[in-house]
């Protein structure tokens, strides 16, 4: 439960950004779109506690951001079409690991809230040049 209180509070921050942090972000995303170079590490699970970051990439994923420069880029099993960079995201773990399988719920501001779900695939990793 922690947990989920923690992302829900970085994703409230995230909303407070300054505009000078928010083109940082636009920039770093621009990279997700480069396809994997011919040799990329695949994984099904990435620790929780290295994440320093996550974006939802509208339809096609979210974007994991590690403190080594490392994004991994989960594309879901099923759901990627419900995708939008306006809700919230809510990740239920079963640990310390967030792996392939693993369902991420998005709530918006309605007073259903529940809006709708995904089943995360398998992470690919791209690094970020500076």
């Amino acid at each position: 439960m922690i947990r989920i209180g923690l992302f829900m509070v970085l994703f409230i921050l995230a909303g407070c950004a300054s505009p000078e942090t928010t083109g940082q972000i636009a920039d770093r995303s621009e990279m997700i779109f480069v396809p994997p170079v011919e040799v990329y590490e695949t994984t099904e699970c990435i620790p929780l506690r290295k994440v320093r970051s996550t974006r939802v990439i509208d339809r096609v994923g979210i974007a994991y951001e590690m403190p080594d420069r490392k994004v991994w880029l989960n594309r879901p099993e099923w759901g990627a079409s419900m995708l939008d960079d306006d809700l919230v995201m809510v990740t239920s773990t079963n640990g310390n690991m967030l792996c392939s399988g693993d369902i991420v719920r998005f709530l918006d501001s309605s007073p259903v809230g529940f809006r709708s779900a995904i089943a995360l695939g398998p992470f690919v990793s791209y690094t970020r040049s500076e």
